[in-house]
């Protein structure tokens, strides 16, 4: 099984009293392309930005390349 370059467990991200996330767990694996697809308003980009490290994380964690 190949290393993840981004591990998220149990996130959950707010913006007031509108939930865009809840209690999200996922592994990105390392050495391929992945892809979020969906809707407007399901999450992906704030899911995107809690990865990149834009938005604080409220709930949960976030490691990418083995750092939090």
């Amino acid at each position: 099984m190949t290393d993840a370059v981004a591990r998220l467990a149990g996130v959950g991200l707010r913006y007031g009293d509108t939930v865009a996330l809840d209690d999200i767990t996922l592994d990105i694996p390392a050495g391929c392309m992945a892809g979020l697809i969906g809707p407007d308003g399901v999450g992906k980009s704030s899911l995107l930005a809690l990865v990149a490290g834009v938005r604080v994380i409220q709930q949960g964690s976030v490691r990418v390349l083995g750092g939090d």
